[in-house]
């Protein structure tokens, strides 16, 4: 039988494959993508990684043993010293400033998703939370890992660091961090705890996809 974290991908594949054909993905893959796009993009990702790593925060409220608040301690720094210093650094050579990531408006669908999964994390447990932020960067490695079979794509010398990063042995392992708490924490769970892990999965898989859309069309 197939574990948690395979059946919720069941769930969502056709979703995933589609991102995989969106103009602002297929964009980073060939280099074509439209700088000012990606700029928009990135001080709207940044702001959502803000709320992202609160999502992991409350996973240390919502864990009964320590060493899974350790793991979830671990997630927030990740968050905050890992995935945001690379934007940091992308941000610098595209000359965006700290000032005006501060200054600039969360976009609509940036924040109806991150209100979704903190509204997961206040009301579940420490699965629920992490099914809620497993989309994110388990797709963000699927994308990363098509993308870096296409030839020229690693290459590139302004999207090719993006590609590069969301391949890294590091993000991986991170994000097979996430996929083993799952499974773990979700080998006894009911049909009917299973059918609401499903409905977080797809839910926050469709926010994916509306982001890439957010992204390019540059919507606040």
């Amino acid at each position: 039988m197939l574990k948690l974290a395979d059946r919720l991908y069941k769930s969502v594949e056709d979703i995933w494959n589609s991102y995989l054909e969106h103009p602002f993905v297929k964009g980073l893959a060939d280099g074509t993508l439209d700088i000012e796009k990606f700029k928009f993009y990135m001080v709207q990702d940044y702001r959502y990684l803000l709320e992202y790593a609160k999502v992991f925060s409350l996973g240390v409220v919502k864990s009964r043993d320590e060493e899974l608040m350790r793991k979830f301690a671990l997630m927030v720094k990740e968050t905050l010293d890992g995935e945001m210093d690379i934007h940091k650094s992308y941000m610098k050579r595209l000359g965006i400033t700290h000032e005006e990531v501060e200054n600039s408006k969360t976009s609509l669908m940036n924040q109806s998703y991150t209100s979704y999964m903190l509204d997961v994390a206040f009301k579940g447990d420490a699965l629920d939370i992490l099914v809620a932020v497993l989309s994110c960067a388990w797709s963000y490695q699927v994308i990363g890992e098509n993308h870096i079979k296409v030839p020229g794509a690693i290459e590139n010398e302004t999207y090719g660091e993006w590609i590069e990063g969301y391949t890294s042995d590091d993000y991986k392992a991170n994000t097979q961090e996430i996929i083993d708490l799952v499974n773990k924490l979700g080998e006894n769970i009911t049909e009917e705890k299973e059918a609401y892990l499903k409905e977080v999965f797809v839910n926050c898989s469709r926010f994916e996809y509306a982001f890439w859309d957010m992204s390019y069309k540059m919507e606040i």
